[in-house]
């Protein structure tokens, strides 16, 4: 049994044979045209006259804006794609004869489709939320929400979730467990606040005993 392709080329034999008297079978670079095998046009150019017993395919460039990607018979080229500036786009690569403008988004905005007609803001992740991937030229922000021992408290287009601080390495007691929105709180504890608070007291009790002397012996030298 012969490949699909082979047979239907078989078939177009026996039909053209019927009226040329023979199968023509062309490259993969000309086209079968009044029983001619005619050259295709190369990129970057555009067909203006088929060929004959006595001429060659005639091929003319691409004016200036236009395109052709590859070998071909069309008569027009292609335009330029126009890069929308209210759409949000600019132009990453300017075309050529032979390929199309290629747009981008400007900073700050992806594409909306894949043919990147329009663009979108990036979306940033908003509290109790971490950026997992950074949004690119194509792609939106990916955000996941804070696991436990992870807050954000902001929105942010790069942050991912902060951890807790830890109140048992700087030797504090936790004040209030953190969520995914908040840090954890830290303090001292009960004991260690009173140990704080009563050396704070004696010196300031002992400066106020040191001042008052001062001003008595100078009460009692002025008299």
């Amino acid at each position: 049994m012969l490949p699909l392709p082979q047979l239907c080329a078989l078939w177009g034999c026996l039909l053209t044979a019927v009226h040329l008297g023979q199968c023509v079978t062309c490259s993969d670079k000309q086209y079968l045209q009044g029983g001619e095998c005619c050259d295709l046009c190369q990129p970057g150019n555009r067909l203006v006259s088929h060929c004959t017993a006595l001429e060659k395919t005639q091929c003319q460039p691409c004016d200036s804006g236009e395109f052709s990607a590859h070998w071909n018979r069309e008569i027009r080229c292609h335009q330029h794609r126009h890069c929308e500036l209210n759409q949000g786009l600019q132009v990453k690569k300017e075309g050529t004869a032979v390929s199309d403008t290629v747009c981008t988004c400007k900073e700050g905005q992806h594409c909306a489709s894949k043919e990147c007609e329009t663009c979108a803001q990036h979306t940033p992740c908003g509290p109790g939320f971490g950026v997992v991937q950074m949004a690119t030229e194509t792609t939106d922000t990916v955000c996941q929400p804070c696991p436990v021992g992870f807050f954000s408290n902001g929105s942010s287009l790069f942050e991912k979730c902060h951890p807790w601080t830890s109140c048992e390495d700087q030797k504090l007691m936790v004040l209030r467990e953190g969520t995914s929105q908040t840090d954890t709180l830290c303090g001292f504890q009960p004991r260690m606040r009173a140990l704080l608070v009563i050396p704070v007291v004696m010196v300031i009790l002992i400066t106020i005993f040191v001042v008052f002397l001062y001003i008595s012996g100078q009460e009692t030298k002025g008299q």
